[in-house]
């Protein structure tokens, strides 16, 4: 009895691994292709990132020189970060849909009195007197969010992947705040130190008092 067909034999047909190679090669480079668009975009968004940080420090560091008012350093942080977005080498890189860099958060403390306490608080124990101002940017990176083959999105939740890039820098006095600090805290605590300078000052106005500015506060 000839169980062939044509040429060929069923028994050796399934024993035969022609094509199994192809098949192989394909599932392989399927594979290797969306891994390396995962490293890509993961290496790209971590050199964004660098930038990122970057533009916060810059932002942060025009707002903490000194200047006239508290509002004025709160301008120049603004328009610094203003300046960066528009920036030929700098804007086209959050201006393509795969990151984006915004809502800018200035705390300066002072007069204000917002710093980020209540964002990055400082642990119970600890004796450090250092302020929590500066500035925060929001930092998307739209780029991370794929659907690769096979294995199902980066993103299941949906919320994307955010993150904050904040620079802390100590802001430095303004000149009102200087003033003030001479006609007010400095004039109280002379007269303090003693009794004989509060019976002088009992003879002359506030207004008699005139405070001489120098390198600081």
């Amino acid at each position: 009895m000839n169980l062939g067909i044509g040429n060929g034999n069923p028994a050796n047909a399934l024993h035969n691994s022609k094509g199994f190679l192809s098949a192989d090669f394909l599932f392989s480079i399927v594979i290797a292709c969306c891994l390396c668009a995962v490293f890509f975009s993961l290496s790209f968004t971590l050199s964004m990132v660098e930038v990122g940080q970057y533009i916060a420090f810059s932002v942060s560091r025009a707002h903490a020189a000194g200047h006239k008012t508290q509002d004025d350093q709160e301008k120049a942080a603004k328009d610094k970060f203003t300046s960066l977005q528009k920036n030929k080498v700098l804007a086209p890189l959050f201006n393509n849909g795969w990151f984006e860099i915004g809502n800018l958060d200035i705390r300066g403390g002072g007069a204000s009195g917002k710093d980020f306490t209540d964002r990055y608080p400082k642990p119970p124990d600890s004796t450090r007197g250092i302020p929590q101002v500066g500035i925060r940017l929001s930092f998307e990176a739209k780029l991370l969010d794929l659907k690769v083959p096979l294995l199902g999105p980066t993103d299941p939740s949906g919320n994307g992947f955010k993150a904050f890039l904040t620079g802390m820098m100590i802001r430095e006095p303004t000149s009102k705040e200087c003033r003030d600090q001479f006609k007010n805290d400095r004039y109280r605590a002379i007269l303090q130190l003693d009794k004989r300078f509060d019976r002088i000052a009992g003879s002359a106005s506030r207004s008699d008092y005139i405070p001489m500015e120098d390198n600081g506060c």
